[in-house]
């Protein structure tokens, strides 16, 4: 066990990093956010928490531990000298936590493209920004550290425009609308809710519902089902399956926000267009199609991915 006193008032994250230089600041964030970290004997969970002087800190030794290379194809939707476009599947974790290195997106990067290594965090090379590892879909990937700058900033901006995919319990009351609602961390759980937090602006038009099509009427599943075209004009932690639980219509198959679904062991939620600026001024749209295991649910709820019922 590490243990450290607070000489002055600063973020846990920030003190922790000036005394343990030999890891990302990230992985000191992941490991607070764990609750591996406790603050005069009680455990803290929030990154930006405040020390003061003579406070006692306390968390486990970190493990020292690298990325290794893993060799896996990966769908390339773009790509260029600077950046590329992934359309990751559901399943592969975007980049390692606490003690996991294997076979996450990163560990594919850096066996594919072996300079991306020295491209930001090192347990997060070249990675920009994030999916769930259950969303599957278009992820930016930068290959030089100007190149990860930008988009950094482009998504800071809000200059990215981010279109997802989803099938929602039930049908909502209005072909489009906007939630806007801030989100906060549900404290000791990997988990968000409305509340005072940062906020939260996700924008929806239903491109598709079904009727009573369900055979099995007694497991508790809803009988109705929409399809919807979702935008994000934030980019919050978990942000479209939280504002949509919110509303009352959980994404099927989030088990964390709704409920495990019959029709799908995943959520059925899909990163499906980016929109965006390469650093020439050149604007880039790429898209994205649905995988089949989304495919065939709603084949079997017979709804049409490609009708549009609000502009």
């Amino acid at each position: 066990m590490l243990t450290f006193i607070s000489d002055k008032k600063e973020r846990l994250d920030k003190f922790l990093a000036s005394k343990i230089s030999s890891v990302s600041r990230g992985k000191i964030q992941k490991a607070i956010k764990d609750g591996l970290v406790l603050v005069n004997g009680k455990k803290v969970i929030e990154p930006d928490f405040q020390v003061s002087e003579s406070d006692q800190v306390q968390l486990p030794e970190f493990k020292k531990d690298e990325l290794t290379a893993y060799s896996l194809e990966l769908k390339i939707v773009y790509e260029n000298d600077d950046l590329a476009v992934i359309d990751k599947p559901a399943g592969l974790v975007v980049h390692p936590g606490a003690g996991n290195t294997e076979g996450t997106l990163a560990n594919i990067l850096i066996s594919k493209y072996p300079n991306i290594r020295s491209v930001g965090d090192p347990h997060r090379p070249g990675i920009i920004h994030r999916l769930d590892e259950d969303t599957s879909g278009l992820i930016l990937v930068a290959k030089n550290q100007q190149t990860l700058e930008y988009f950094k900033r482009q998504f800071q901006e809000r200059k990215v425009e981010k279109e997802y995919l989803a099938l929602v319990e039930g049908h909502p009351p209005h072909v489009h609308g906007i939630i806007n609602a801030p989100l906060e961390k549900v404290p000791l759980k990997q988990k968000m809710r409305v509340g005072s937090g940062k906020e939260a602006v996700t924008e929806y038009w239903v491109k598709g519902i079904n009727g009573e099509k369900r055979s099995n009427k007694d497991n508790g599943e809803a009988l109705h089902f929409s399809l919807l075209r979702i935008k994000l004009h934030t980019g919050r932690t978990h942000q479209i399956r939280a504002h949509l639980a919110h509303i009352g219509h959980p994404i099927v198959g989030d088990a964390v926000y709704g409920h495990k679904s019959e029709l799908i062991d995943r959520q059925f939620l899909h990163a499906s267009r980016l929109k965006f600026q390469l650093q020439d001024g050149t604007w880039l749209e790429v898209e994205s199609e649905l995988p089949e295991d989304l495919k065939k649910v709603l084949e079997k709820l017979e709804i049409n991915s490609d009708s549009n019922m609000a502009n």
